[in-house]
């Protein structure tokens, strides 16, 4: 005779609400920029994830254990999708920010009518080195192919670094990779990948 179903052992989708507080400090970061709290949502998700899996073996609850094994895959899922449509960590922060920043634009006085640049940090997770950059480039030159940037573009980004330290290396070294994306109007999102200097 097959063992009775266990009332309390369905499919459910609320596992997936437990990695909502590891999913939204990844979002809302630049809120408070600290290891220690990451590592801490970090830690109790996977406790709460750990002992979840171990009461559900011992308890035989097959359909809840499936369940919370598959919850990161729907938030994935929802996250690539969420994605595709535009909607990322990063241009939610730049929706609720890009106010501040274009008021910070406009108090830049430029003589003969050049074209604006301006750089903020976007990622100062560490004091020493700044792995994201948001670029504010009118000339949008920012983006083109590495090396095809005008003379013109060239001596504004270096007369801009060593004036006022905003600086934008294209090419920063054969150990790192930069990649340089658009998020809004004459707004882009320069990340340097695998530096090699770590604070």
């Amino acid at each position: 005779m097959p063992e009775p179903e266990k009332r309390s052992d369905k499919f459910t989708w609320t596992y997936a609400l437990w990695l909502l507080p590891f999913l939204a400090q990844n979002w809302l970061y630049w809120l408070h920029p600290q290891w220690t709290t990451s590592l801490i949502i970090w830690v109790l998700t996977l406790i709460a994830v750990a002992g979840s899996l171990c009461i559900n073996l011992a308890q035989r609850r097959w359909r809840r254990l499936v369940s919370l094994l598959i919850a990161p895959l729907l938030l994935l899922v929802l996250l690539r999708i969420l994605a595709a449509v535009g909607i990322t960590s990063d241009s939610v922060r730049f929706a609720l920010t890009k106010q501040t920043y274009l008021a910070e634009i406009e108090r830049t006085d430029l003589p003969g009518g050049e074209q604006r640049f301006r750089t903020f940090v976007w990622d100062d997770t560490f004091l020493e080195k700044t792995y994201s950059t948001l670029v504010y480039d009118e000339s949008d030159e920012v983006a083109l192919p590495r090396g095809e940037q005008s003379t013109a573009w060239q001596q504004r980004v270096q007369t801009s670094c060593s004036e006022k330290k905003e600086c934008v290396d294209l090419d920063p070294g054969p150990d790192e990779y930069v990649s340089v994306r658009k998020i809004g109007e004459h707004f882009y999102i320069l990340d340097n990948y695998l530096p090699n200097a770590f604070p």
